[in-house]
């Protein structure tokens, strides 16, 4: 029986490097813990609305831990990223154990990165990726 993805990230769908970055996690959550869905969708309206709304502004990937659960976890900037790490486990741990590293020292190059991500002369990839793995 196939598990239900705990996790969601939230991503620009107009960023070239997002879309790449969205790629790359797919190819090693091979155990499909991560779904995905734009910021500008539907389903960020819903669970990005209320107390969470400025997660939709922080200019950053978004990871809801556990996102069908009422005790969600929002983790955003170099964070999100080292948990992913986390959350996909095996030998990426490793690599996940900086996402309890205090976010300022990551989150200043996120922050760079991130300011500077449509700089970058990436053309738009409109094939992300299976639709079973996306949300609205």
């Amino acid at each position: 029986m196939k598990q239900e993805p705990e996790h969601l990230l939230f991503f620009d769908d107009d960023c070239p490097l997002c879309v790449r970055a969205v790629r790359y996690i797919m190819t090693l959550d091979i155990d499909h813990k991560f779904l995905f869905a734009p910021l500008k969708g539907e389903t960020a309206e819903e669970i990005l609305g209320g107390p969470q709304t400025s997660l939709k502004k922080a200019n950053s990937l978004v990871v809801v831990e556990n996102w069908r659960s009422t005790d969600r976890d929002f983790w955003i900037r170099s964070q999100a990223i080292f948990r992913i790490y986390w959350l996909i486990g095996g030998q990426w741990k490793i690599l996940g154990w900086l996402c309890f590293v205090p976010p300022f020292i990551g989150d200043f190059f996120y922050r760079w990165l991130s300011e500077h991500r449509h700089q970058f002369k990436m053309t738009p990839d409109r094939e992300i990726g299976p639709e079973d793995r996306f949300l609205p």
